[in-house]
């Protein structure tokens, strides 16, 4: 049986930050991520009726986003991913308008 290696991690550097393009969309439309990305809003929006603040993006998806990164990329810790759960958190926002 063949080992599959992990995919490559596109990294840009911004503000001597480092950024994923696409990863939060690949993350979001993921057929294992997505749907536990959908449920944890959900759950979230039950127990916050009156809506969900940006600020708490990384709380909200963080472990999604590590989780991710460790399973297709064998990261297990990503610098800087706030940036992706912050994108994560607009489409989410996206969805529900």
């Amino acid at each position: 049986m063949e080992k599959k290696t992990p995919e490559k991690l596109i990294i840009v550097p911004m503000d001597g930050q480092p950024t994923y393009p696409n990863l939060a969309k690949k993350i979001y439309n993921d057929a294992l991520f997505g749907p536990r990305i959908h449920r944890r809003v959900q759950r979230l929006l039950l127990d916050h009726p009156e809506g969900l603040n940006e600020r708490g993006h990384d709380w909200y998806f963080g472990y999604l986003v590590c989780a991710y990164t460790q399973v297709y990329f064998g990261i297990k810790t990503l610098l800087n991913y706030q940036s992706v759960t912050q994108e994560i958190f607009q489409y989410c926002s996206q969805q529900e308008n």
